[in-house]
């Protein structure tokens, strides 16, 4: 039983790695800046700014993943 659950699992891993292809570079790196400053919006506009601290966090949080985006290959 284990070993068609491995089975399946590494075919699934396997297919998405061989056909994946990234699409990054400046223009999602632009995406991904505007989707974290409207989080960061949204969550210091719901708090009425009392939860200012953690948007600021998860602002810095999104930056930091945003520039795997700048720094992927580029079709």
């Amino acid at each position: 039983m284990n070993f068609k659950i491995f089975f399946i699992l590494f075919f699934v891993v396997f297919i998405m790695t061989t056909t994946t292809t990234v699409y990054a570079g400046p223009l999602a790196y632009g995406a991904c800046q505007a989707a974290c400053a409207a989080g960061a919006a949204a969550i210091a506009g719901s708090t009425a700014f009392i939860g200012t601290p953690a948007a600021v966090a998860s602002y810095s949080a999104c930056q930091a993943g945003c520039t795997a985006l700048l720094l992927a290959p580029t079709p």
